[in-house]
C-alpha cells in the first residue's frame, strides 16, 4: 500500500471512529421529548420506604455497572425540579429483595428534573411460562399525582414476548469501558 492510500484510509477510519462518538453522545443530547410517557404495572416487587441514595451497588453484588440518569418533565415541556423518583429492580440473576432494600431507591429530581443512580443491569426472570425482559421499575412523583412505569432495554430477547413492554419506553444501553451508561427521561401529566 503506497503511503497517500495508507493516509487517506487511516484518515477514513478516524472520521468514522469521530463520527461513531459523536452521536453516542448526541443520544444524551437529544432535543426533549414532551409525549406523556405510558404506565405500566407496578409489580408485586414494590416496597415503600426505599433509603435515599444514588449508589445501589453493594460490595460482592453480581452484575455489569449500570449509570442510569434522566430528565423529568411535565407535558408542556416543563423540568419537574424537587420530585420524588423512587426506583426498584431485581438482581443480575432475577432476583427481588422482597424484605429489605436492596437495589431500591428514593431520590429527588434536581432543580433541571435530573437525577441519576448508579446501579447494575438487571438480570431477568421467569413470569409463568416466559421471562419478563430486563426491565426497571419507576414511581414518578409529578405535581399531578404518581406516574408508576417500567424502562426496558433495547435488544433483549424477550421484549416481544412480554405483555408490558413498549418500546418507546425502551433505552439503549451505551458502553463505557466496563460499564454502561443509559437514560430514561420521562414525562408526567401538567
Amino acid at each position: 500500500m503506497q503511503n497517500t492510500d495508507r493516509r487517506a484510509l487511516l484518515g477514513k477510519l478516524a472520521l468514522a471512529a469521530t463520527t461513531a462518538l459523536a452521536s453516542r453522545a448526541n443520544a444524551f443530547a437529544d432535543p426533549p421529548r414532551c409525549a406523556l410517557t405510558s404506565e405500566d404495572i407496578e409489580g408485586p416487587y414494590f416496597l415503600p420506604g426505599a433509603p435515599t441514595r444514588t449508589l445501589l451497588i453493594e460490595p460482592g453484588m453480581q452484575g455489569s455497572v449500570l449509570e442510569l440518569e434522566g430528565v423529568l418533565r411535565d407535558s408542556a415541556c416543563h423540568v419537574v425540579a424537587n420530585a420524588r423518583v423512587e426506583l426498584w429492580q431485581c438482581d443480575a440473576l432475577g432476583r427481588y429483595d422482597t424484605r429489605g432494600t436492596r437495589l431500591r431507591t428514593r431520590i429527588q429530581t434536581d432543580s433541571r428534573g435530573r437525577w441519576a443512580v448508579r446501579t447494575i443491569v438487571p438480570g431477568r426472570y421467569l413470569n409463568g411460562d416466559t421471562y419478563r425482559p430486563a426491565h426497571i421499575h419507576l414511581k414518578l412523583h409529578g405535581p399531578r399525582g404518581v406516574l408508576t412505569t417500567q424502562m426496558y432495554f433495547e435488544g433483549d430477547p424477550y421484549n416481544a414476548s412480554d405483555p408490558w413492554y413498549r418500546r418507546e419506553r425502551a433505552v439503549s444501553l451505551i458502553e463505557n469501558g466496563r460499564e454502561f451508561r443509559a437514560r430514561f427521561d420521562a414525562v408526567v401529566r401538567r
